[in-house]
């Protein structure tokens, strides 16, 4: 098979000229523009001596710079790597080092903090300096592409390690475009997407970004998540689909609708990053009337593996649902054996949408890409009808007196808790029982809830073995460039008495 991501945005700049593709803030682009301008960057690029197979990044929020420097470098025959400009500098000047671009793009900013780090000042472009994204030019044939080409590189964000820079191929990327479009969201070119993911992230690159503009549909973006801006984004443009994080959606479960406003629109929303609360998933449904599917992936499948369909299949509360089409699951223990139906042990994956291996580190990709199958480091479960269950990172278990205990299960419990706005729980080294668990807890504005009724709700319903130790209150959770709660720095802060 031979197929060209770049094709998506060609394909309907001829058969839907006119169509909206992309808006952000004031400014809309159709197909045939966004087209244009891709070429138009296309050969500015090659100015820039940007030749084919060679990397370009640029550290850039959601904007329309973003959109035409990644259309734009695809029609050149290079390889985007998007970069989430929310990473400290040492973080990026580790992925620079690593993936060596031809060239950085970034705002002015960041353009100065990066030559500063790097020290290299001829690989860094200033994007406001030099607007040249606004061109355009007659679309020339596209690069040719093998199916086992890479597309894009993504780095990793880097929360159990330096980031780490991950190969999708064309074929990839197409495969989980169509099984989102089409098999998930069914969408079709009146359908119009948002969101405020970061586009650097595979959850927001190619789950609304390049499914999108597979199936010919709209893109809003927005470059910062804010509750009162999406419900009114969703009324005046007739949004039918939000994708976001769990913290997203525990936010606009809190917002107030305005009155007179029109979300009938609105038919489908993609939680994913990390769990969604059962709590918030209900409630969420009652209150917007609005179905949450929520699936299992990651960035080495490019990245869905499972999902939760929204419509002509059972749901199953807690679940991430079932394989995508070409889709294998392996449950196995430590040893790598086969575990029976229902008990838990490390997810293994194998289908078309995992990745060719890590950017330049032949030893990480032989470990983790082993016999035909991905070994994703999650722990989870298969049921009698083929639904996923994921409990939790495998990195992320705790052993507290030689019992293991997943954080998911000490989250859903304490988060059902009136008053409860968030919780992580961790552990953290204890000389007797090896990890102690602390419990991280956000309430909601204005409320108050005594650890001893946290700790109370968590002895009526788990096991002793599993309720915290302690119980941290926060005003707010720390979370790395991607959103999710940031764990390593919650292990650190355990680590220190109160």
């Amino acid at each position: 098979m031979s197929v060209h991501i770049g094709s998506f945005v060609r394909h309907h700049a001829i058969s839907q000229p006119d169509a909206p593709a992309l808006r952000v803030g004031e400014q809309a682009l159709s197909y045939r523009t966004l087209d244009r301008r891709a070429a138009g960057c296309a050969m500015r690029l090659r100015d820039f001596g940007v030749a084919a197979n060679d990397r370009v990044m640029f550290v850039l929020p959601n904007c329309v710079e973003w959109v035409v420097l990644y259309q734009g470098t695809l029609q050149a025959g290079a390889i985007p790597v998007p970069i989430n400009p929310l990473l400290a500098a040492a973080e990026l000047a580790a992925i620079i080092t690593d993936c060596e671009p031809r060239v950085v793009f970034a705002r002015a900013a960041m353009a100065a903090q990066l030559r500063e780090s790097i020290g290299d000042v001829s690989s860094v472009v200033d994007i406001d300096a030099q607007p040249f994204t606004s061109d355009e030019a007659d679309p020339q044939p596209l690069p040719r592409a093998g199916s086992d080409d890479v597309a894009l590189i993504l780095y990793s964000s880097g929360s159990t390690g330096l980031p780490k820079g991950i190969e999708l191929t064309h074929a990839n990327i197409f495969w989980n475009a169509q099984a989102f479009a089409f098999d998930l969201l069914r969408l079709t070119p009146d359908d119009r997407g948002l969101t405020g993911l970061p586009l650097s992230h595979v959850f927001g690159h190619t789950c609304l970004y390049t499914a999108f503009l597979f199936a010919g549909a709209s893109i809003t973006l927005v470059e910062r998540f804010d509750a009162a801006a999406i419900l009114a984004m969703i009324h005046s443009q007739r949004i039918t689909v939000f994708m976001g994080v769990p913290t997203m959606y525990w936010t606009l479960l809190r917002e107030e609708i305005p009155a007179g406003f029109d979300l009938s629109s609105w038919r489908a929303c993609v939680a994913g990053g990390q769990a969604l609360p059962e709590d918030v998933h209900r409630k969420f449904e009652i209150k917007f009337g609005v179905a949450i599917s929520e699936g299992y992936g990651m960035t080495e499948a490019s990245p869905s593996v499972t999902g939760c369909r929204l419509w002509g299949a059972p749901r199953k509360s807690g679940s991430a649902g079932q394989p995508y089409l070409g889709v294998q699951l392996r449950i196995v223990d430590d040893e790598g054996r086969d575990v029976p139906r229902g008990e838990r042990g490390e997810i293994l994956v194998a289908g078309p949408g995992v990745a060719r291996g890590y950017f330049r580190q032949p030893d990480m990709t032989a470990q983790t890409f082993r016999d035909g199958w991905l070994h994703s480091g999650d722990i989870g479960y298969v049921d009698a009808d083929g639904f996923l269950f994921v409990v939790d990172r495998k990195k992320e278990m705790i052993i507290s007196g030689g019992y293991n205990i997943y954080p998911r299960e000490i989250e859903e419990v304490a988060h059902a808790v009136e008053g409860v706005y968030e919780v992580a729980a961790i552990g953290v080294p204890d000389d007797r029982l090896g990890e102690r668990i602390v419990a991280y807890v956000v309430l909601d504005a204005g409320a108050s809830v005594p650890e001893a009724t946290l700790l109370q709700r968590c002895s009526d319903q788990l096991a002793r073995y599993k309720v915290p130790r302690e119980v941290r209150f926060m005003e707010a959770l720390p979370r790395n460039a991607t959103g999710k709660i940031d764990r390593r720095r919650l292990r650190d802060l355990g680590r220190d008495p109160q």
